[in-house]
C-alpha cells in the first residue's frame, strides 16, 4: 500500500492519476494438495512456506508461511490449502522466483515428518498469456501441490481487509471470502481463494489480502458468511470495486447478529526508488544477476 496515498504530482489529479502506472501482475488464485503418499490417510498437517521473489524486492513474499506448531489441516477431499499472502503485489514485468519448502506432520519429531515439497521454479511473463489460468504441479517425495496462477497486464493493488464487529454473544462466525474479475474481455472459470475458516473472536478481523485487478476490470469480493452458535443463520454479500491507482473505499454489512466491514486499498507498484530502499534495484537486469536469476536460467554464459 506505499502509493496510496496522493501525490502532488498526480497529473491531472489523483482521481485520474497519470503520473502513475500500472504494471504487468501475477495474481496466486489457489493452492492444492491432489495427492500424498500411500502411506499417508485421513487429514494432512502441513507446514513450511512457499514464497516468491520479484524484481521489484528481493525479499521474500511469503504465499504459505505455518510453522510446525501451527501447521494447516488439509482435508483430502478438496485439497484446498490456506494462503497466508501475498502481503504486496507480485510484479511480474521480467520474471518470479518461486521459492518452496513444505513439509507433512507425522509424528512428535520433527525428524519423523516426511518432506512433500522443496526446491524453486521460475516463471517468466513472456511464456505465460495475458488473463490465462496457468496450472502448474510441483511434485515431491511425499506428494505434490498444484498451483493456479494468472498473469494480469495494466494491473493495480488491491488490498481487502475485513473487519467485524457487534458479534451477537454466545455465537462465532465462519467466514469464505473470495475474488473474482466481471471483464468483457475475458472469463475465468476459478475464483481467488481469500480465506475460508472460523474467524477469532478476539481480534474479530482478518489478514490483509492482496489481490492484482487489471485497470478496467471489476473486482468482485465475495462473503459467504455463517454464524456459529445462535440462531445459525448465513448470508452472502457481495462487493463490486472499480480499480483506482490510489484511495481507498469502505462497504458497510448489517447482518443482525454481527457488523461485517469491508475494507479495499488501492495502489499501484510504480513506486519512487527513494521508497524502495538500499536494498531494491532500479532495473530489472540488475536485480536478476545479483540474485542469481540469470544464472538460474540459463541466460549467463558458462565460465
Amino acid at each position: 500500500m506505499m502509493m496510496t496515498d496522493t501525490w502532488t504530482s498526480c497529473s491531472p489529479d489523483w482521481g485520474n492519476c497519470e503520473r502513475h502506472d500500472s504494471c504487468t501482475m501475477m495474481q496466486i488464485f489457489s493452492l492444492k494438495l491432489p495427492y500424498t503418499s500411500a502411506s499417508i490417510s485421513g487429514p494432512v498437517q502441513l507446514y513450511g512456506y512457499m514464497a516468491v521473489r520479484d524484481l521489484l524486492n528481493p525479499y521474500r513474499n511469503y504465499i504459505f508461511n505455518r510453522s510446525r506448531d501451527d501447521p494447516f489441516i488439509v482435508e483430502q477431499e478438496d485439497g484446498f490449502i490456506q494462503m497466508t499472502g501475498p502481503k504486496r503485489g507480485i510484479r511480474n514485468d521480467g520474471y518470479v522466483l518461486l521459492e518452496f519448502d513444505m513439509k507433512i506432520k507425522t509424528g512428535d519429531e520433527e525428524s519423523d515428518d516426511l518432506q512433500l515439497i522443496d526446491g524453486v521454479a521460475y516463471f517468466n511473463n513472456l511464456t505465460i498469456m495475458n488473463a490465462t489460468e496457468h496450472k502448474q504441479r510441483i511434485d515431491g517425495d511425499h506428494g505434490a501441490v498444484d498451483i493456479t496462477l494468472l498473469l494480469l497486464r495494466s494491473a493495480v493493488e488491491a488490498t481487502v481487509q475485513v473487519g467485524i464487529s457487534d458479534l451477537e454473544h454466545g455465537s462465532g462466525l465462519s467466514l469464505r471470502l473470495t475474488a473474482s474479475y466481471i471483464s468483457s474481455h475475458f472469463v475465468l472459470r476459478e475464483r481467488i481463494q481469500l480465506f475460508h475458516g472460523v474467524v477469532d473472536p478476539e481480534t474479530c478481523e482478518q489478514n490483509k489480502y492482496v489481490v492484482a485487478v487489471p485497470w478496467k476490470v471489476i473486482l468482485s469480493l465475495k462473503l459467504h458468511i455463517s454464524q456459529i452458535g445462535g440462531s445459525h443463520r448465513s448470508v452472502e454479500k457481495f462487493c463490486l470495486c472499480s480499480p483506482r491507482k490510489h484511495g481507498h473505499e469502505n462497504l458497510t454489512f448489517e447482518l443482525g447478529f454481527a457488523t461485517v466491514k469491508v475494507k479495499v486499498t488501492w495502489s499501484t507498484l510504480d513506486i519512487p526508488r527513494s521508497l524502495l530502499g538500499p536494498d531494491c534495484y532500479m532495473y530489472d537486469f540488475e536485480a536478476a544477476e545479483d540474485l542469481g536469476l540469470l544464472n538460474l536460467m540459463g541466460l549467463e554464459e558458462a565460465n
